[in-house]
């Protein structure tokens, strides 16, 4: 097996421009983030999942899915190349079949795959099904504590809290982040986010 130069591509954090709209924004050096560890059993699965991820950083979405579904007819179970399909999908605006691909990559990882857990949960937000949002950060926050992964579960739960109106639960989390994750990432750019969010979901109810 040969160890994957690049594993795949993804939105760990998005900026979101309101707690209930369905704008995304433009993707970020920040927001891309390779971890590795992970292996391929086809080399050519591998350098199709690179080439896929290419596609998609460059814009070209259908090209990227293309190239993905082939690295996935060599190396069917792979949660990289599923999760890195689910995102191609989930840039594309096909939020239900980039669910349908985080799904799969998690379950073939045994719920191990978790940034295929916190890319669902983003996803869930997205898609306005903010109680599964909730399921599956909270699976992620109560079995990793991989701190890059952590912050960003806990930014999606509190996003999809917000979905959900609940304020004083994304307020929770919000003090949670600030208290433990300062530093990671783009945190100091999603406190202040998640501050105004919280700010204007107390203000709705009022």
């Amino acid at each position: 097996m040969t160890l994957n130069k690049l594993l795949f591509l993804s939105l760990l954090i998005i900026s979101l421009n309101s707690c209930k709209d369905n704008k995304k924004a433009s993707i970020n050096d920040d927001q891309n983030k390779s971890i590795p560890g992970d292996y391929y059993e086809n080399e050519n699965a591998e350098d199709l999942n690179e080439k896929g991820i290419e596609f998609s950083k460059n814009g070209d979405y259908d090209k990227g899915k293309e190239v993905f579904l082939k690295s996935l007819e060599l190396d069917p179970n792979n949660p990289t190349t599923l999760s890195n399909l689910g995102l191609n999908r989930y840039l594309d605006y096909d939020y239900e079949n980039a669910i349908k691909y985080y799904q799969k990559s998690y379950e073939v990882s045994d719920s191990t795959y978790h940034i295929a857990g916190i890319n669902l949960g983003l996803t869930y937000f997205y898609n306005k099904e903010f109680d599964k949002g909730v399921v599956i950060t909270n699976y992620v926050i109560e079995n990793t504590d991989d701190k890059d992964i952590l912050s960003t579960a806990y930014v999606h739960r509190a996003l999809n809290y917000l979905g959900k109106d609940d304020c004083e639960k994304a307020q929770t989390d919000l003090n949670y982040i600030i208290e433990n994750f300062q530093g990671i990432g783009n945190t100091a750019y999603h406190i202040n986010d998640l501050t105004e969010k919280i700010k204007n979901c107390v203000q709705h109810r009022i």
